[in-house]
Parts: structure tokens; sequence; C-alpha cells
């Protein structure tokens, strides 16, 4: 027999709030008593009983829900997963409460919440008597979740891949580097360096735009004074436990010109509680002094720049991106205007001077990714690459819409694994991630930190470009967005798999939208070709492995995007690289709807790419303030009302 599988949801409930109760009764819902055994009925239509009137209960791929309500001090879900198989002989689990639909209104619907108050704490005794974990296996998945997340339907289950990624290490080209020797990779130790030992000391400092200029190279001089005998001597003060997170500073002052750090004191001082604060000084800071003071063992050639215009990659290990990233915080990089007014800031001074709660959130993400490695370092390897191609003939394409998923639940980060997974990018690559920002991107690469090694090797991306990494780990979870974004630590683990040459197989893409102060503006065909060219280039197979794409509201907050334009952009372009398109639309349930509904209509008027850019373009050309909703404008243009050209 199959082991069907039936959902549990657990709702607590504050006793006695007028204010949940009025609410309840406004959205016109009622409890009503019920069995556990009446779900488990044999019979096919799967009849319950609630109160004295028999209700046949539709059920959808064997899975059905049901609400147990308890009475407690505030307002929390849980979702559980229970066997049908493991109830067998069932026993009775005493009462429970189904939430039931109720057209009832006013004062009427409140007098039934209070006469079934007395049914509810029934329920609840009984319901207490009896051990549900015997029966109840609790879903991961909804114990990290809110009540409302779901689990992405099986047919996405069934498309995620977890092959190899790009590129092939054993069969790169010229422009694709590696910093490891491929023969020492080790699920159990970090690689060993290529070369084993360095043979140019200043790491290309001299070759201008080619290479990172690192701060240990021997070039990095100032008035006649090597920087690093400097920089090194203040670091090695910080090996031994620390008392006081000011010897921090001292350090970072001694050799930069950081004067504040509000915020680094703010976590220190204010956030952290003792024991974690202990931790932090006496084994994560020394941990970190001792990275950055490796880093000329751990890579020994110079770090080719990811340049504007040319295609390339950089492999190294999660051991090497560590270092570098120490050596961020410690704020030892040196000036990179001098080198390229094209690559980011990435010491970390600027974050420690902000004196907002982000700052002190993002700390908290970056210290604790060290403290996590400090305990095991991951033995993975990290590829970092920069794609680029040519603008198309949209119009003369006639491929088909590829097949879309759209789900008003779940994220990228979450449900997109075995996915080409949307980085909503800043032309810099991180954005705002070290200063104050604290968006999609931003928050991405707060809850996996080696992802900032792509803003120490990436200039600003051109038009038609992209910049994708593999194999980045996450360490964090997080609640909240913008300025309620806080750091969670991460209840479950993932263990997604590794491809062979030991790279975490998670692929994320970061293509930058346009930005658009007036929403208006981006009803233009060349801007569409720009940002259709963008998705197209960042969503590009390079291995033969179309493996869907995971995205959401790509370029359509701050920067002021048009959900109907920016998805079907979107669509277009994986449509065009044959790939699947899974949409988050980020609790928007209203737009999940339309999305898949004008999808329907484009499919079954058999439209393809170059169809659909043609009526967008039609669109653009004759739009004005006055002009309908894109999906409008789509669904009468395809049924054939002339009123729009």
């Amino acid at each position: 027999m199959i082991d069907e599988q039936i959902e549990i949801e657990e709702c607590v409930m504050e006793e006695g709030n007028t204010h949940i109760v009025g609410s309840l009764s406004r959205k016109a819902l009622l409890k009503r008593q019920t069995t556990l055994d009446a779900f488990l009925s044999n019979e096919q239509d799967r009849k319950s009983f609630i109160s004295d009137k028999l209700i046949h209960r539709k059920v959808k791929n064997n899975r059905m829900s049901i609400t147990i309500t308890h009475s407690g001090r505030r307002l929390y879900h849980r979702r559980y997963i229970i066997s049908k198989n493991k109830l067998k002989p069932r026993k009775s689990f005493g009462s429970v409460v189904e939430e039931v639909d109720h057209g009832g209104s006013g004062e009427g619907s409140r007098n039934d919440w209070v006469r079934m108050s007395g049914v509810m704490e029934k329920a609840k005794v009984k319901a207490a008597r009896t051990t549900l974990d015997e029966y109840v296996k609790v879903d991961p998945h909804f114990t990290r979740c809110s009540s409302s997340r779901k689990i992405m339907e099986s047919a996405i289950e069934s498309i995620r891949c977890y092959e190899d990624m790009y590129p092939d290490l054993n069969h790169r080209n010229a422009s694709d580097v590696v910093l490891v020797s491929l023969n020492s990779i080790s699920s159990e130790i970090s690689p060993k360096p290529y070369p084993v030992v360095c043979a140019d000391r200043t790491y290309g400092w001299n070759f201008g735009k080619k290479y990172v200029r690192l701060p240990y190279s021997i070039c990095n001089v100032i008035d006649g004074v090597a920087r690093y005998d400097i920089i090194q001597a203040a670091i090695s003060k910080l090996l031994q436990p620390l008392k006081t997170y000011k010897q921090i500073e001292e350090c970072i002052r001694s050799y930069s010109r950081t004067r504040s750090f509000d915020a680094l004191g703010q976590l220190f001082e204010a956030v952290l509680n003792e024991t974690l604060r202990v931790q932090y000084l006496t084994i994560v800071v020394p941990f970190m002094a001792k990275l950055a003071l490796q880093s000329p063992d751990l890579i020994t050639q110079p770090i080719p720049i990811l340049r504007r215009g040319s295609s390339g990659s950089v492999t190294i290990s999660q051991h090497q991106a560590a270092s570098l990233l120490a050596h961020a915080f410690f704020c030892t990089f040196p000036s990179r205007n001098i080198v390229s007014n094209e690559l980011p800031s990435v010491n970390f001074c600027r974050l420690f001077s902000l004196r907002s709660a982000n700052a002190v959130e993002k700390l908290r993400c970056l210290m604790h990714y060290f403290h996590m490695i400090s305990k095991k370092m991951p033995t993975g390897l990290l590829t970092i690459r920069r794609q680029n191609d040519l603008a198309k003939e949209w119009s003369s394409m006639h491929l088909p819409l590829s097949k879309l998923y759209v789900s008003h639940t779940g994220t990228i980060e979450d449900d997109g694994h075995g996915m080409l997974q949307v980085d909503f990018a800043n032309e810099y690559i991180g954005g705002g991630v070290l200063s104050s920002g604290c968006v999609q991107e931003e928050i991405r690469f707060l809850i996996c930190p080696e992802m900032i090694v792509s803003m120490i090797l990436c200039e600003r991306m051109h038009h038609n470009e992209a910049i994708v990494i593999c194999g980045a780990e996450r360490f964090s979870d997080y609640g909240g967005y913008g300025s309620s974004f806080r750091w969670r630590p991460m209840g479950k683990v993932d263990s997604f798999p590794r491809d062979r040459f030991n790279r975490l197989c998670c692929e994320l893409v970061a293509i930058d939208a346009l930005p658009f102060s007036n929403r208006h503006e981006q009803f233009n065909v060349k801007l569409v070709d720009r940002e259709l060219l963008k998705a197209y280039v960042g969503f590009a197979v390079n291995d033969g492995m179309t493996k869907p794409v995971a995205t959401g509201n790509w370029g359509c907050g701050v920067f002021g995007g048009d959900l109907h334009l920016k998805s079907l952009i979107q669509l277009m372009a994986s449509s065009a690289q044959k790939r699947c398109l899974c949409y988050f639309t980020f609790g928007d349930r209203k737009f999940a709807e339309d999305f898949t509904e004008i999808y329907k209509i484009l499919v079954q008027a058999d439209t393809t790419v170059g169809q659909l850019y043609d009526i967008i373009n039609g669109y653009c050309s004759a739009y004005d303030n006055r002009s309908p909703v894109l999906f409008e404008y789509i669904c009468r243009k395809i049924k054939g009302n002339k009123v729009y050209p």
C-alpha cells in the first residue's frame, strides 16, 4: 500500500484576545469539532464529520490539512506530516478542530466563535492526552518556515538538476584559471594551492588592471615602507585571545584610514550575549587573524581580474576564499581605484562605520560565517565566471515558450536548489552588501559570504554580461527585508550534493536590471532589448545541461520595473535558452495567478518567443499613460481584439 501523507497544521492562539477573535470573525472562519478517525476513513471520497453534518472533503495528491487548535500566549503555526500506514490499526487522537469556511459575519459569527470556545478547550485537553509524537513526523521544510509556505509541486522536483557545473576543470580554456592542484581535491582536507611555491611575490602588481592587487605583494609599498610588514605586525597581535573588541579597532587603525567602528562596537557591546562575545574574542578573531596571515602560503599565483568585455573564470578553494574574506574584514586591501574605477570596494571599513541596526545584523552574518568555519574548514571549490554574448534577432526566434512554474510561496534560496538561481544584482556585483544596501542581492551575499569574493575579482558588468558563482555555501538564515532584515541561525543545514570537483551544486547568476525613476520609461523597445539580452546572457547554457531557472520579480523593487514586462522578458530569455522557468512571486498571490493565466493563453495560442516579442514591441510602440496593463493588452491581442494595434 502506498504510504499516504496527511498534513496536520497546528495553530496556537492567545485565548481571550478580542482583537484576534474579532479578526477571525471578520474573516468568517469558524471552528468545528471532528475526529482524526473521520479523516482516516477507508472510504474513497474521504468523508469527514463536522458537527452533525456530513461533508465530502476533496483531497489532492492524497494530502489533507487538519488544524489542531490550542490556547497559548502567542500566535504561531506548525505543520506536520502524518503517515496513514503508521496509524493502523487506527486509534483516536481524541477531538481535533478543523478550520471551516463560513459565510456569516457580524455579531452572529462572533457568538458562534464564543459558543465554540468550549469545544476548542475540550479538543485541547483531549489532544494533550495523546502522544502525537508516536504518530506524527515533523516535516523540516515547514518547521523552518511559516504555515503559508508549501512544498514545491512534485513536477518541479522532477526537473531539478545536480550535474557537474561549468566549466569542466579538466578541459578548461586558457581564460579559466584554477588556484589549486586538482589532483589534491578531497572531501576530507582542503586542496593544495597551485603552484606549491609562489614564483612571483609581486602577484602581478605591475600588470595594471590584469590582476588583483593583494595586500601581501612585495610591491605594496608606501613612502618606501613595505605596507604588509605593518599589516602583518598589527594582525599578529590578534593571534592570542582578545580581552576587548577595541583591539580589533587598534589593529585596523594602525595601517588604514578607518576611524569609525560604531557597528562593530554595537555588535560586541549590545547585541552578542556574553558566551558568544567571549567565543568571538578568544577563538574566532584569533582564527581570522591566522587565516589572513596564512594567505601567502594559500594563494601562490596572481589572481586575474574578470574584466569587462572578456569571458573567463577563476576557481579557488573555500579555504582560499576564507583567507581573502579575512583580509577584507581587517581592511588590508590597497585602494582599488588606482587600478580600476570599475571595481567595487571590498574592505569592511564602510560597514564598520555605519550607525544602523542593519549594519549590526550584517556583521552578525559575517561573524557567524567565520565562527562556523573555525569549527570545521570547508574543503570544496568555488568557481566565479564572467560570460557575455551579442544581441539577437528576437523577432526571428521561432522557439516555443518553455514550461513555467509559478509559486506565491517559497524563495529562490530556499526552494531553488538544483536550479540556476537568479541574483537581482547591481552592476557592481554585491551591491551595497558592505555598506547600507539590504535587499535581495545583499541578503544573498550575507547568508552565503563566500559570494563576496566575486567583488574582489569582478569589474562592473556591461549591458551584455553576467557573472555566475558556483559552489558558494550557505551559513545563515534570515528574517525580514530591507530595514527589517535580521540574522537567523540555520534551522537545518542543507546537504546538497557536490560535483566531481567538490563544488557544492549551487549555481547563482548575477544579472543587473535597469533602474527607472519613472516607470513609464521602461516601455521602450531599446530598453526591452537591453533587459532581454541581459537575461539571455545570464541564462546561457554552456555545458548542455539545461537546468531550470529559479527567479522572481527581477528589477521590480527599488528599481521600479513593471512586473508584467519583467516576468515576460525572463520567460522569453529562458525559452530562448530552452530552460524551464520557476518563478517565485514572494507572497504576491494575485500576480502568481495573473502570470499563470496569461501563460496559459500564450501556450494555447502556440505563441513563439518571436511572436511574444513582436506583441511587446507593438505595446511599447503605442504606449502612453492610458494604455492597458501589458497582460490585458496581450490577452486582447491574442483573442483578436483590434482596439489596440
